[in-house]
């Protein structure tokens, strides 16, 4: 009896888990399209990819992606260091 269970049924019933598991994430994905999201690299908050701004950086073409905050912020540190060493 026990090899019946291991042998029959067992293999069965994941067969049916994943069928109902595949069928439900195939239903998902007829959905309306998502918009992609991705991690800004200096807040690590995600955002829409059209709130975010792209620069590939270094020698190896690694792309980085920025929100509007955090470029602001840089902006307005760099500010601050340019005024402090001209003397303002």
């Amino acid at each position: 009896m026990l090899f019946v269970i291991f042998v029959i049924f067992t293999p069965i019933a994941v067969w049916l888990i994943l069928h109902l598991m595949s069928r439900q994430k195939s239903g998902d994905e007829t959905d309306e399209p998502k918009e992609p999201i991705e991690i800004c690299a200096v807040c690590q908050e995600e955002f829409p990819m059209n709130q975010l701004l792209e620069k590939e950086i270094g020698g190896y073409g690694r792309v980085y992606c920025f929100c509007g905050e955090c470029i602001e912020n840089l902006y307005q540190e760099y500010q601050n260091t340019t005024d402090i060493k001209t003397g303002e």
